[in-house]
């Protein structure tokens, strides 16, 4: 059996849609495939997502899997029920494995500098030529994972490409005000549920010297009810250590609104990035996802 899967700690709406909509296109193709994972959802997997007839598959692993990585290729973060030497394709954005990866897989490593991993998968379906038998709600997954990783287009890291796939799965949902529906149902979890969103998309890991290696991010529409409870989030983040860091990224402002635990924190990330300081924040123009934060730190090694 062919196993799709992502990361273990959490699963966000890239990972998830891009592994359903994985198997779906095998599938279409005729190959057996399951979507298999322990990992919790984040909060941009929202309820009409989760509403729709594609979820997770109850499949026990057996010996013999072979396995397709998506949305990762750092194998501190593979689920634990991966076997390396049974990986036979492995497809990601997040730069810095590339040769290990190549190696060992050829032209089956396909790690890309671009927006979102859901764009390869939508050019997947154009090489096979089967974008129009996407179904509906796969491609409504995949428009929120696009929108979702490049914040709504204005990320540094957004592509034409990341542009190309989202108007072509606009043609088959016919979804015009897509975004606004997706990030105000993404805003609604969070304000609901501070901390599960924020515990569930949670990176600690030492990525380097000058940032803490617990680092959050809420990614919202609007900022103003979110500043009201930043004790709950200070609370909450500090719970799983003393060194911390959230980026809240407002998309109403595009702007990333930084929150430390500490003066050495806060003067690592002036020092990275040109700040507006508001008492105990500091606020970045244009919007920064975490992982162009923790690519900014690792050149500064």
């Amino acid at each position: 059996m062919i196993v799709l899967t992502t990361g273990k700690s959490y699963i966000d709406i890239d990972g998830y849609a891009s592994c359903l909509a994985y198997r779906e296109l095998l599938k279409l193709q005729g190959i057996e495939s399951k979507f298999v994972s322990d990992a919790t959802l984040n909060y941009s997997v929202t309820n009409s997502l989760l509403e729709l007839p594609f979820h997770i598959d109850d499949y026990e692993i057996k010996s013999d899997d072979e396995f397709i990585v998506l949305d990762l290729s750092n194998e501190k973060f593979f689920p634990d029920f991966v076997k390396e030497e049974y990986i036979i394709e492995l497809v990601d954005h997040h730069l810095g494995f590339e040769d290990y990866w190549k190696a060992k897989l050829d032209s089956n490593a396909i790690i890309e500098q671009i927006g979102s991993v859901a764009t390869i998968i939508v050019e997947k379906y154009e090489k096979c030529v089967l974008l129009q038998k996407m179904d509906e709600g796969i491609a409504k997954l995949l428009m929120a994972a696009i929108l979702d990783n490049t914040l709504n287009f204005t990320a540094k890291i957004t592509t034409k490409r990341d542009k190309d796939a989202y108007l072509k799965l606009q043609e088959i949902t016919k979804e015009l005000n897509f975004s606004d529906i997706y990030f105000n149902e993404c805003q609604n979890v969070i304000e609901g549920n501070l901390e599960y969103s924020i515990v569930n998309d949670l990176k600690i890991e030492k990525a380097s010297s000058i940032l803490p290696n617990i680092f959050g991010q809420l990614t919202i529409w609007d900022i103003d009810k979110i500043l009201k409870r930043v004790d709950k989030i200070e609370q909450i983040i500090s719970s799983y250590g003393d060194e911390w860091m959230i980026n809240i990224i407002s998309l109403k402002e595009n702007a990333s609104y930084i929150i430390c635990s500490d003066n050495m924190v806060r003067h690592n990330i002036e020092k990275l990035f040109d700040c507006i300081v508001i008492k105990d924040l500091l606020i970045i123009k244009p919007a920064k996802l975490r992982k162009e934060i923790m690519g900014e730190a690792m050149l500064k090694k």
